[in-house]
């Protein structure tokens, strides 16, 4: 009888160890450092990794922003509702409220749906800005979504981005581009200092923070015009208010890590599926699917 499969494979695979003087050889792989024509200044820099996150206005134009606006209400209207798939996800209009009137909260992921956005993940502007985090090596597209935020609807309460991705890179960045203006009256993000503490919930565990664990007093309400973006680390604690107004609060969301952690896109959304179905009844569970 042949063994079984698990008998024929080792325990690890076989190590490849090179000596640091040997791994600056030609035939080592190194990911390159580019030659950036959209680094982040000096300054910028500097409040990145004090702060934990920059803020970088008018990185995209007005007449980019409006394209943005456009292909954002297209998918809306063609991205099938299917309360099964877990690309889209709805919200009830009304904070608190108990009316079944569920609207399109996010779609997730979204770039795949559409030429502009597509290109807008592989934009220089955006890749140079965190290429220069990266000691100048390419960014990986780890994760994108895109959140409409509609009048009178809910909070995002206060957390770290990884809470859900615990076990990938920490070089994860998020970078939100502003499609409407955000203040706090429709839902901004509001981003705290202390990124430098690390991960603040017990690993192993999904949770929001308290307000016990973040410098309260010096919340950053990342107020925003169309075209703005926003970087933050995935230990940033951050939250976001409800929209109280009658305007939409739109936002992309791309997140990335340096490419010398490797590509891990999709592995994550492997992950994602996988934690949104352990978060709800069995028989649902068996239902929902990604695509």
């Amino acid at each position: 009888m042949p063994p079984a499969r698990s008998d024929l494979r080792p325990r690890e695979f076989p190590r490849f160890a090179p000596t640091p003087e040997q791994s600056q050889g030609p035939a080592c792989l190194r990911p390159c450092r580019l030659t950036l024509n959209h680094p982040l200044s000096e300054e910028q820099l500097a409040h990145f990794w004090t702060h934990g996150f920059v803020a970088m206005p008018g990185l995209f134009t007005a007449a980019e922003a409006r394209a943005f606006q456009d292909e954002a209400e297209r998918l809306s209207r063609e991205t099938p509702r299917d309360a099964l798939n877990l690309r889209v996800a709805f919200a009830k209009v009304g904070a608190g409220s108990a009316t079944d009137n569920k609207v399109l909260w996010k779609i997730d992921p979204f770039h795949d749906l559409s030429r502009l956005f597509a290109d807008m993940v592989q934009d220089r502007r955006i890749c140079d800005a965190l290429a220069s985090i990266y000691d100048g090596r390419e960014p990986r597209l780890f994760k994108d979504k895109l959140i409409y935020k509609p009048p009178h609807t809910r909070a995002h309460g206060l957390h770290q981005d990884y809470n859900w991705w615990q076990g990938f890179p920490t070089s994860l960045i998020s970078v939100v581009i502003a499609v409407d203006g955000a203040d706090t009256s429709n839902g901004c993000t509001i981003v705290y200092p202390g990124y430098e503490r690390g991960f603040l919930t017990e690993p192993g565990q999904i949770g929001t923070l308290s307000r016990e664990q973040i410098q309260a007093d010096q919340a950053v309400a990342c107020a925003s015009n169309p075209g703005d973006v926003l970087l933050f680390h995935c230990f940033t604690p951050h939250e976001a208010g409800p929209n109280t107004s009658d305007r939409f609060r739109r936002q992309i969301f791309l997140t990335y890590n340096d490419s010398a952690d490797g590509e891990h896109y999709r592995a994550h959304y492997e992950h994602y599926v996988q934690y949104m179905k352990a978060d709800t009844d069995s028989a649902r569970a068996a239902a929902l699917y990604l695509r």
